[in-house]
């Protein structure tokens, strides 16, 4: 029979212990894995203490980070004083308390498949290692290397974008990052998906510059920094592009979610368990909200009332009180002795003591599954088995994928407005408009002016918007206001274009071809584009949208 077994590891760690619970389970083991067996609305501490009670076995996961962690030593000394069995799954190489160094082992720093069949072979043999475990040396998968050796050459053509300031400053050190498991995911992807744009203009730059030949041929004879150039050149027509795809392919491969630390994977609700359950045995339930999350207390509302629940008249009489936890609210006046309190976190905030002392449900990515907290409310044991969502940390954007898909056009929309105006500065230099400026100085000083006017008002919209969005706070953070912020900044970017279109008509007066001059027109084609494919995606998701949205926005 198998062993019931207690997982114990870092948060650091949670691609490879999701992926490893997930096999221990395949195979018929039942495991103790806090996210998915912590019993929501009930003290924490004492659930983990009855696991470690009634588990047989403890997977402890080794990491700087887990052994140095105190609840994870708490864990594995509470197994060695009741003699129970423990083998060590080494993550990475570290430094063992001396307790550790004659326990079992298995190296999981290389193949994953591998190591998870030596894993069986060890939980089913009863003899004892012949080695200690490795204390020292690095190692990783072969697609980690690969992955960090892509990403050099994506640093190296981030330079070339610096005036983005974003992509450098994300791409440069991730090679490092990778091998540390340190990046962020989403920081990465919107660097990566941004990359050969901001190249096309640093390209462009370049022409204008007259750094770039417009015609380039190899030629041996010629300088070798000018033959470097071509390389470069080159590589960026017809492989960078496909280099920052392969990578962000790569990045979301389970090997590199295994590998990566929290902020390097992508959020996964767990859902192990789909309750089919018509009539739950009725609850009286109070939703204790701030205002600001009043739409998303009435879409719970909503689908308990549907399962026969009743909403009780004050918190007092609950049997079990729903705490919307968000910048608005961390706290509540409920009983946790008295009453079943469940905080239920809709935003990245810190929580009263009170509340961090409960198990607490996770809606931070959006509100969904709940047919399934319906369900499941008079029996919280099973509840974080089907609404569950795998641990985050403090550096990823813990919001709906939409709002995070909002946000990253935002700032695509801010670098493609950066480029495009600095593009058009040059077209206008190598057009000879100081020339001219003397005998039509009034038009053309103040076509530049309005031009600079609208792209640093653009700036300053999408600067706003973007902090609403991702706050839940400002003036933009309601939906009809950030849709019309959508118009005004595609208003602004057809001014911006019209303006150029001016410009070049007073140009072509003076015999000047204007055809090349096709920057200032780019922002507003890219927005024209994108609220296309966005306005679908809201509206696809705007249940999503909604619930994000506070009731009352403003700025606060």
């Amino acid at each position: 029979m198998k062993p019931f077994t207690f997982i114990s590891y870092s948060r650091h760690c949670i691609g490879f212990v999701d992926d490893l619970a997930h096999q221990l389970e395949l195979r018929g083991f039942r495991t103790w894995l806090d996210y998915r067996s912590l019993i929501p609305g009930r003290p924490w501490l004492e659930q983990i203490h009855k696991g470690l009670d009634e588990s047989e076995l403890l997977l402890l996961v080794v990491s700087p980070e887990s052994i140095a962690s105190k609840s994870v030593e708490i864990e594995w000394r509470y197994y060695l004083e009741s003699k129970k069995r423990i083998i060590l799954l080494i993550f990475q190489a570290v430094d063992l308390p001396p307790e550790l160094e004659s326990l079992e082992w298995v190296d999981f720093r290389g193949g994953y498949r591998s190591a998870l069949k030596r894993l069986f072979q060890r939980i089913d043999s009863t003899s004892a290692p012949h080695r200690p475990p490795p204390q020292t040396g690095f190692k990783a998968p072969a697609v980690v290397w690969l992955s960090a050796v892509l990403s050099v050459f994506t640093a190296i053509y981030s330079l070339f974008a610096v005036w983005t300031l974003l992509i450098p400053w994300v791409l440069v050190p991730l090679p490092a990052q990778i091998l540390k498991r340190n990046f962020n995911i989403g920081r990465v992807q919107t660097a990566l998906w941004t990359l050969s744009i901001a190249l096309f203009f640093s390209i462009a730059l370049g022409l204008e510059f007259g750094f770039v030949n417009p015609d380039p041929e190899y030629d041996p004879n010629a300088p070798l920094l000018y033959n470097l150039g071509l390389i470069f050149l080159y590589l960026h027509f017809f492989i960078i592009p496909f280099v920052s795809i392969l990578l962000l392919l790569i990045l979301r491969l389970p090997a590199i979610q295994r590998w990566g630390k929290p902020e390097a994977t992508l959020p996964k609700f767990a859902n192990i368990l789909h309750p089919n359950i018509s009539n739950p045995e009725p609850v009286k339930f109070f939703i204790d909200h701030a205002p600001e999350d009043g739409k998303i207390a009435e879409e719970i509302a909503a689908e308990l009332t549907k399962y026969g629940h009743s909403a009780a008249e004050g918190i007092e009489s609950a049997q079990e009180v729903l705490v919307l936890a968000s910048r608005f609210k961390s706290d509540t006046e409920a009983d946790p002795e008295k009453q079943v309190v469940y905080p239920v976190v809709v935003q990245r905030t810190k929580i009263s003591a009170k509340l961090s002392r409960m198990q607490w449900i996770d809606f931070r990515k959006g509100v969904r599954n709940l047919d399934a907290l319906a369900q499941l409310l008079p029996q919280p044991a099973r509840m974080l088995a089907a609404i569950g969502v795998r641990p985050t940390s403090g550096n990823e954007g813990a919001m709906p994928n939409i709002v995070l898909a909002l946000v990253d056009f935002l700032i695509i929309a801010a670098i493609l407005h950066i480029g495009s105006f600095l593009s058009y500065l040059f077209e206008m230099t190598n057009a000879r408009l100081w020339v001219y400026f003397k005998s039509e100085s009034f038009e053309i000083t103040g076509l530049l002016i309005v031009q600079v006017l609208s792209v640093a008002f653009t700036g300053w919209l999408i600067y706003a918007m973007v902090n609403s969005l991702s706050g839940r706070r400002g003036w933009f953070a309601s939906g009809p206001r950030l849709a019309l912020g959508f118009i005004v900044l595609l208003f602004l970017s057809y001014c911006v274009g019209w303006l150029g279109d001016e410009m070049a008509i007073l140009l072509a007066g003076y015999g000047i071809d204007t055809s090349e001059i096709i920057f200032a027109g780019i922002p507003f084609l890219y927005l024209f584009i994108g609220y296309l494919i966005m306005g679908v995606a809201a509206l696809i998701l705007r249940r999503d949208l909604r619930c994000w949205f506070p009731a009352k926005s403003g700025n606060r």
